[in-house]
């Protein structure tokens, strides 16, 4: 928690983009839709899904910031949170596959609260998450072994995702419809394909009300076959076993699905034993997940196919369904339901065997796991250990800035090469400052890049700030831009142009 707490000052990396945005929201008057956030990217405004300060997390902490004094930074709070609901998540699936089996709870929490993949995922705290996507593969089971929709719980689940990370929210969905067709499949009910659509209605109705039109605003972004898993991912990372010869993408690290040795040795166990012990899987697993399991496989892997640094295939994504892959263009993230539901299928089938022999076995690979995990969360804590970068000082920035309402800032995000560390300080000093910004480090967002002048032209001067990057603008190219009677000077990398008092 200290750690995240202190990266909250980081001006230069995602966590400032989620720190700025949140103290943006909670600062900003009651309006609607109710995530609003009219500050940034200034006149139109933002939500809070978009600049990923988890809304299901901001809601409720505005609500309680009105009548009670709350800390500025809730993120470590959220981090323990995630931790904890993952060791309840492992435990809610037990509980639906092997009811008062100690040995087993114990297993799944320790396979599920060290996940390298949660790990990996710190510095991006909405994505931490991962207790949505338990309690959606302990949904499937209870469906499954009840026959019983569980609709309401869908509903809170899918609902509380939907204002976590859009990202999860897909996973979850998924899971859930191999749950309705699994089910519709077993007892060939009709009517359960349509309560099964009550969660989605659910989530639609709730978009005019917290999100309001920011959805129709929202502008497709790239990168998908460029963010993926590659083949080797899953067994490529270790400590103890290594592939000193791996070479994966320079995007494939949002790919990075490694197991942890104690995981692969059980696998590796089950696999042998399969033909050994006798069980019944199809009660548990029905087509629909194995089909939907192997459809997240080819996804997160991309269009773009690599095994190491060799490519092995490529695929033309079909133009009707482009846009939603590129919708969630960091395809190797959509591995991680696949590794949750390999724990929990080893368990069951580890299960079977006798008491002392599972109990010998599980401390066994509890071991192995710790020691091949034990150097990636070190290494991990010490990136998250590493200075904050604050290029802009807050005070003085305050002092050139008195005054003033809004800060026009260029290039806008996205415009001519702007890159975040142009960006992101600019909205931390917005955000700590109380100014209105003309831009802001946004997802899905779009500007108009060739609107300087007008945009210049339509403010007013006294109340205006005017900041240039001093990488992206020559001295001529500011002084034609300014408005006359403002005086410009350069506060780190950038030049702020205010007009004269005198």
């Amino acid at each position: 928690m200290e750690l995240v707490q202190r990266l909250g000052l980081d001006q230069v990396e995602d966590i400032g983009q989620y720190q700025s945005g949140f103290t943006a929201y909670i600062r900003s008057p009651w309006t609607l839709p109710l995530l609003s956030i009219p500050s940034l990217n200034w006149p139109a405004g933002t939500v809070v899904t978009f600049v990923d300060a988890i809304p299901a997390l901001a809601l409720p902490w505005k609500i309680l910031a009105t009548f009670l004094p709350m800390p500025e930074n809730p993120f470590g709070y959220w981090l323990a949170f995630c931790f904890i609901m993952q060791g309840v998540g492992a435990w809610y699936v037990i509980r639906q596959i092997r009811p008062n089996d100690w040995l087993a709870l114990g297993l799944a929490v320790v396979f599920c609260v060290w996940m390298p993949s949660l790990a990996a995922r710190m510095g991006h705290l909405s994505l931490q998450g991962h207790f949505i996507l338990l309690f959606a593969v302990g949904l499937y089971f209870k469906t499954r072994l009840e026959q019983n929709t569980q609709i309401g719980p869908w509903t809170v689940l899918l609902l509380t995702a939907f204002y976590v990370n859009f990202y999860l929210t897909a996973m979850a969905i998924v899971l859930m419809f191999a749950c309705s067709l699994d089910l519709y499949w077993q007892t060939r009910r009709k009517q359960i394909l349509l309560l099964h659509a009550v969660p989605l209605f659910a989530i639609a109705l709730s978009v005019p009300l917290f999100l309001g039109t920011a959805f129709g605003k929202a502008v497709p972004d790239t990168g998908f076959g460029f963010y993926s898993m590659n083949l080797f991912s899953p067994i490529a990372y270790g400590n103890l076993l290594t592939l000193p010869s791996y070479r994966p993408g320079p995007g494939q690290y949002e790919g990075y699905n490694y197991l942890g040795l104690g995981l692969i040795i059980a696998i590796a166990v089950v696999w042998w034993l399969r033909k050994r012990v006798a069980l019944d899987n199809g009660a548990v697993i029905g087509p629909f997940l194995k089909v939907s399991m192997l459809l997240l496989l080819a996804y997160s892997l991309s269009n773009e196919v690599y095994a190491s640094d060799v490519h092995l295939l490529r695929w033309n994504v079909p133009g009707f369904i482009e846009p939603l892959f590129e919708a969630f263009r960091s395809s190797g993230r959509f591995f991680w339901p696949i590794s949750y539901l390999l724990v929990f299928l080893v368990i069951l089938r580890l299960s079977t065997l006798s008491r002392p022999l599972l109990a010998g076995f599980a401390v066994l690979l509890v071991l192995v796991q710790a020691a091949d995990l034990y150097p990636t969360f070190i290494s991990i804590k010490s990136s998250l250990m590493r200075p904050a970068n604050e290029p802009a000082d807050l005070a003085a920035w305050n002092q050139t800035l008195a005054g003033a309402e809004t800060i026009h800032a260029f290039p806008k995000f996205k415009c001519n090469g702007a890159l975040m560390r142009e960006i992101m300080p600019l909205q931390v000093v917005a955000a700590k400052g109380g100014y209105n910004l003309t831009t802001g480090f946004i997802s899905r967002y779009g500007a108009d890049c060739d609107a300087i002048e007008s945009e210049i032209a339509s403010s007013d001067p006294d109340t205006a700030a005017y900041v240039f990057t001093r990488a992206q603008f020559t001295d001529e190219q500011i002084d034609r831009y300014k408005p006359e009677g403002t005086r410009c000077t350069q506060l780190d990398i950038w030049i702020v142009c205010r007009k004269d008092p005198s």
